[in-house]
């Protein structure tokens, strides 16, 4: 596989292949606990959804050829808390913007994680958006989601949502976690689309993503990211499998002690160990900086149609990971 021309098909082979060897942990299952209570089960033109629960734990799972991937996860003793490691991690974007007044979801799930930070930070506006409206009913009626002028939720497309805002709408936290069970659709992954972000984000704005460090497809992320933003910043999740990325609109570099004061100023906000998330900060190179740009696949203004088809999950030669290099 060459990393100039990555078909879907190829792609979509590689990250089930790297799933099915634990790389992403608990973000998956192969069935239900005997003793998880299945709540309720819903089919929508994009996901399988299950919502079950085992004693205090509910979940929100997306069902892809019969496993379970974990979309969202509350603990009812628990509840405003984190459960996931991954979603722990993606509080790296404070280390970076520590006071920000606005947030923007893409790929809401159950809203665990814009529930935690509604909760924690004052004066924060939500808008949550899933492509799914089967998925944004479950999270309000299963885990909490509340209901205000402040904290909205939108059933759309996460690069159409973007590209339709008013232009002087500008974010200061832009949060990725759009996966389809097992990946991100095309349109949401390439330089175009993260231009389209950066263009959105106020001065000292920044982007978190979720990455997993060892599918195929990592090195490509990495690159486009760096061809889209001023700066980018890595932190390692808890189980060092996951990579959570804060993509920055400020070219100005940030270092160790910078992020450590931002911790400690935000530290009392949160109920885990704020200041050791600064410390997985990262400088290694962990990927190949020769790999290839992600790009649209489809014509510019034409984004309603190349959207439709990546979220339905097209593959073959119609419908390739087109990158910077041509083909061999």
């Amino acid at each position: 596989m060459t990393p100039a021309h990555v078909t879907r098909r190829q792609w979509i082979s590689a990250t089930l292949a790297t799933l099915a060897a634990g790389v992403t942990g608990l973000r998956s299952v192969p069935a239900l606990a005997d003793d998880e209570i299945v709540l309720e089960e819903a089919k929508s033109e994009y996901n399988q959804i299950v919502v079950a629960e085992r004693g205090t734990v509910r979940t929100m799972y997306f069902v892809v050829d019969g496993t379970y991937y974990i979309e969202s996860r509350l603990d009812r003793a628990h509840p405003k808390s984190l459960d996931l490691d991954y979603s722990r991690t993606m509080m790296a974007g404070f280390m970076l913007n520590p006071q920000p007044k606005s947030l923007l979801m893409i790929g809401f799930g159950g809203g665990q994680i814009s529930n935690y930070l509604y909760e924690r930070f004052d004066g924060l506006e939500v808008d949550g958006v899933d492509i799914d409206p089967e998925v944004v009913r479950l999270a309000l009626k299963y885990f909490d989601v509340p209901k205000r002028d402040d904290y909205r939720t939108h059933v759309d497309d996460g690069r159409l949502f973007v590209e339709k805002a008013p232009p002087d709408q500008k974010w200061d936290m832009i949060m990725l976690d759009a996966f389809r069970g097992v990946f991100v659709p095309f349109h949401l992954k390439t330089r175009e689309y993260y231009e389209l972000l950066l263009s959105r984000l106020t001065d000292n704005g920044v982007v978190v993503a979720n990455l997993h460090k060892h599918t195929d497809m990592y090195p490509h992320d990495r690159n486009t990211f760096a061809a889209a933003f001023p700066g980018g910043y890595s932190f390692r999740s808890e189980s060092g499998r996951q990579c959570t990325f804060v993509a920055s609109a400020s070219a100005e570099p940030q270092g160790a002690y910078t992020m450590r004061a931002n911790a400690r100023a935000v530290e009392s906000k949160f109920d885990f160990d704020v200041m050791g998330l600064a410390a997985r900060w990262y400088l290694e190179r962990d990927w190949d900086a020769e790999a290839a740009v992600l790009t649209d696949d489809f014509p510019q203004g034409d984004t309603p149609k190349g959207a439709d088809r990546h979220n339905n999950l097209c593959v073959g030669q119609g419908c390739r990971y087109r990158t910077d290099t041509p083909a061999d």
